[in-house]
């Protein structure tokens, strides 16, 4: 089954012209850092699946599409922390289906060249390194035309593809597999099979090939990435394990420099496993690497720092809100996909087509897509939120005729607001895209229809949605359901999301001599209330004690009650 990861296209027809000329001028490059990788199943390994046509021999033929799979439908897979398998691809085989299988030959054969990638991304953690990915293949019993390489790819930022550097796999032999990585370029390392779709009846005579796990000692956690409103605090920390003694140092990298960081100003815990930023400014965006040393070796774990301009926490609160940076680690930092859920840009093309596909803003979409029968599929994020703050939302929603949405899959926007345990209390959704939706048209759609946290329960239709009690977090998700029948698909595209916080609503309360003003906040904005004597009054009086900051919580002005009557409102900046 395909699943969501982040993109390793490689359909590139100039990659091998590239590589030749990068070997060509390599005499005239800088200097680089040198990291060694090995194969160590405690990185978070990823799959994607790039498909071909079958050109004679079999070989390669031309790039049909790529997508985000799950590691198990590559096929790849970890036995315990001992060995790494890659296996023929299984999970397309469809005797029915000519696309897939060519049922003109006996017995019948794959119809498609499946290049699988089983990979660890390390963004731009290696940038202006020169990265070597080594370990021991313990066995290769693959049978023509199916093989197996070990690669490290590079990518410009945006992930458009600069080149890769391959290395055969023999059985009882090490791998090593070495590539200059240029300045503020992404990484990813790890494992190609290439081959066509197998039958699972026989995919066990076609081999595989099992390389030895060599989990690196020191070894560290995977890092979350974070994003933060500017101004608001952010920690990074990895677990880390390891023969002691062992010494730390924080790394932050952006596309111009990379800064080695030490205690002092906004900085912590630049020596130990946790850094700590505070009053966070947008200068402090980009990637954090920590490097562990002991008498062993030395490892790294990297993790990136979106950082929300206050005035875009104002107008629109969603990280990346037209989908161009990709998907991210977790769903606090940005989109995370579930299931049928990729990013597109104006360089892909729709499924099994020769056109470009349509993006409404930017360069990148999110193409979401059933993943199978009765399957649900998608994109979400979720933004820290308090009872009784006021949200607008909407995203454009767009299903091209090549590869319009059919059957009776529906595709519709959805909010959802979430106690501190993640628990609903409430949902609002919009209009579903369905089969009878205009083709080729980009759509508005809004979450006006409002359910309570059983998704079922009416609660009424409005143009905005207030934060229920105990609101910890708001989840801004769409949402493709595929129906049960197997013979239908189709692709929604989304663009150009928006998920606005409004002016708080005020809750006045007496307390002796005062009037208490107490309001939902979000970290960021300052909150000033302001009040008139009477409804007629040309204008509005700031409160002197009447501005706080947002953090997220619940905040309360206190007015001292001098006059007979009063008429209050709280505006963010």
């Amino acid at each position: 089954m395909k699943t969501t990861a982040p993109l390793s296209n490689s359909r590139d027809p100039l990659k091998t012209v590239a590589i030749i000329l990068f070997f060509g001028i390599a005499t005239m490059l800088p200097t680089f850092g040198q990291t060694t990788v090995q194969v160590d199943s405690t990185k978070p390994w990823l799959g994607y699946m790039n498909v071909y046509n079958i050109a004679a021999g079999p070989s390669q033929g031309s790039y049909v599409f790529g997508q985000g799979w799950g590691t198990a439908a590559l096929t790849a897979f970890f036995t315990g922390t001992s060995t790494a398998t890659m296996m023929p691809n299984t999970n397309t085989w469809n005797a029915s289906d000519n696309f897939w299988v060519n049922t003109n030959t006996s017995p019948a054969s794959g119809n498609k060249w499946m290049e699988a990638n089983f990979y660890v991304d390390v963004g731009n953690a290696f940038a202006g390194q020169t990265v070597t990915f080594t370990g021991m293949v313990l066995s290769n019993t693959l049978v023509s035309p199916y093989t197996c390489v070990a690669v490290i790819k590079e990518f410009a930022p945006g992930y458009s593809f600069i080149g890769q550097t391959t290395i055969a796999l023999t059985t009882g032999t090490q791998f090593t597999v070495t590539r200059p990585i240029g300045a503020g370029n992404i990484c990813q390392y790890g494992f190609m099979t290439l081959g066509p779709d197998a039958d699972p009846a026989t995919v066990a005579s076609l081999g595989k090939v099992v390389v030895a796990v060599n989990n690196a000692d020191p070894s560290l956690s995977t890092m979350a990435s974070h994003a933060v409103v500017e101004g608001q605090s952010v920690s990074f920390t990895a677990t880390v394990q390891g023969t002691a003694p062992l010494s730390y140092q924080w790394t932050h990298i952006t596309s111009g420099s990379t800064n080695i960081l030490s205690n002092g100003g906004t900085i912590s815990g630049a020596n130990t496993n946790t850094l700590t930023i505070s009053s966070v400014a947008l200068s402090d965006a980009g990637t954090y690497v920590l490097t562990v040393t002991n008498s062993h070796g030395t490892n790294t774990a990297t993790g990136a720092l979106t950082v929300i301009p206050l005035s875009q926490a104002m107008t629109n609160y969603l990280i990346d809100p037209s989908i161009e940076i990709g998907f991210a680690a977790n769903s606090s930092a940005g989109w995370v996909g579930f299931n049928g859920a990729v990013t597109a840009s104006t360089n892909d093309y729709y499924f099994a087509s020769s056109t470009h596909v349509n993006v409404l803003d930017g360069t990148n979409t999110a193409q979401i897509y059933s993943s199978g029968p009765n399957t649900y599929n998608g994109i979400f994020q979720d933004r820290p939120a308090s009872a009784g703050e006021v949200y607008v939302a909407g995203a454009w929603f767009y299903t091209p005729s090549e590869d319009s949405i059919a059957g009776s899959n529906i595709c519709y926007l959805e909010v959802q607001f979430r106690d501190a345990g993640g628990g609903v209390l409430r949902q609002c959704s919009s209009f579903q895209i369905d089969a009878n939706a205009p083709w080729d048209t980009w759509m508005y759609l809004t979450p006006t229809n409002i359910k309570a946290g059983d998704f079922v329960t009416p609660l009424g239709t409005a143009p905005y949605m207030v934060a229920p009690p105990n609101t910890a977090s708001v989840r801004f998700q769409v949402t493709y359901y595929a129906a049960p029948n197997p013979n239908v698909g189709g692709s929604v595209y989304v663009d150009a999301a928006l998920l606005q916080l409004k002016e708080p609503v005020v809750v006045a309360s007496r307390s002796g001599a005062n009037v208490q003003l107490s309001f939902g906040t979000h970290a960021g904005p300052t909150y000033q209330a302001f009040y008139k004597t009477n409804l007629f009054e040309p204008t509005w009086h700031a409160l002197p004690s009447g501005s706080v900051s947002g953090n997220g919580n619940t905040r309360t002005i206190t007015d001292a009650a001098t006059d007979p009557f009063r008429i209050y409102t709280v505006n963010t900046q």
